[in-house]
């Protein structure tokens, strides 16, 4: 677990308590049949929509405060305390934050290239949500996590009372799984830690954006490139750039694997501007060329009854590296020192 966090000012307690609070209320609400569930159509899947975007995999939104007035491309609701909303794979959306008796507040649960972002959110600017801590998680469950969300989204809009069991129960599994992933006690983390997670985070938010280099990421963390670079690879093992194209390989390979969208739509959506150096950078990762592994992906697809799906181009519609990723995260812009010697930003 890596964690950015800012205080909840005034409030007395850590973002870890908000998170287990808000996760034992809706366990407790399921067992009691008083929890309502928000699941927007499956409808315009992967579509550009302006200002709105979406992800590749679902996101969890637990109303505490206030309430969060979510659009989608045809329809809308408004998520009220004690409600919780499930934003399906591939569903461009909009979210604003309303005050109510108290101030805004809602829990958000975010899945990304196999860590798990969970952060608290409150009202930044008028109507505007902002993360204000951040924690990411790795565990062996991220699939398990991800498939209960998504058949939550099937099993809502698809016989929704004969499927009200198996909702409950797999939103019951995702919820005791994310509590018991809360509070399971973390060592401390090492001296420079920091500066590499939020790098990471970086990376795993804007992975499709085409922007996204290390000389974007350094620009964020104040730092020089080639300084970004070194400690990247010593703290990771791992180049930047050989992470930044794996993560969108594993993008590709979902896409691939799930629709029928030509190898040049997948090669933008999942950040590369050139589809001739995609092809080049999936081919070592995989030792198949694009079209090779889609049609073995289709061979075992059929063999298993499950034909692919056809959807319209992937966009993500995610704001460009900048300012605003900082803020995000409650994070301070400081005057620019040259090379991060081990003093990062005000976290």
């Amino acid at each position: 677990m890596i964690s950015f966090v800012s205080s909840l000012e005034g409030r007395r307690r850590t973002p870890l308590d908000v998170f287990a609070q808000a996760f034992r209320q809706s366990i407790t609400a399921i067992e009691n049949h008083r929890l309502r569930l928000e699941v927007p159509a499956l409808r315009h899947l992967y579509e550009h929509r302006g200002s709105m975007p979406y992800h590749f995999n679902p996101e969890m939104f637990i109303q505490l405060g206030g309430t969060t007035e979510f659009t989608f491309p045809d329809q809308q609701f408004t998520l009220h305390p004690g409600e919780v909303c499930i934003v399906p794979k591939g569903m461009p959306h909009g979210e604003v934050a309303r005050a109510g008796d108290g101030p805004f507040e809602n829990i958000v649960v975010s899945y990304y290239n196999r860590m798990i972002d969970i952060h608290v959110a409150h009202e930044f600017a008028p109507g505007v949500p902002r993360a204000d801590s951040v924690y990411l998680y790795s565990t062996d469950l991220f699939p398990d996590l991800v498939s209960y969300l998504d058949r939550i989204c099937e099993f809502h809009h698809n016989n929704r009372n004969a499927n009200t069991l198996a909702i409950r129960g797999l939103l019951l599994a995702e919820l005791s799984l994310l509590l018991a992933l809360v509070e399971t006690p973390e060592p401390p983390l090492p001296p420079g830690t920091d500066t590499i997670a939020l790098c990471q985070w970086l990376i795993q938010h804007n992975v499709q954006e085409e922007d996204l280099s290390v000389e974007t990421l350094a620009a964020e963390l104040q730092c020089s490139p080639n300084y970004l670079s070194k400690l990247f690879r010593k703290k990771v093992g791992e180049r930047l750039v050989e992470r930044i194209n794996r993560l969108r390989v594993q993008h590709a390979i979902d896409a691939l694997s799930r629709t029928r969208l030509s190898v040049k739509v997948i090669a933008a959506a999942c950040g590369f501007s050139d589809a001739n150096y995609f092809a080049r950078v999936f081919r070592r990762a995989t030792g198949r060329s694009p079209l090779q592994y889609r049609a073995d992906a289709q061979r075992l697809a059929e063999a298993m009854g499950a034909p692919l799906q056809v959807v319209p181009p992937f966009h993500t519609g995610a704001p460009e590296p900048g300012e605003a990723l900082l803020r995000s995260l409650g994070v301070a812009r400081i005057p620019q020192r040259g090379a991060l010697g081990g003093s990062p930003p005000n976290r």
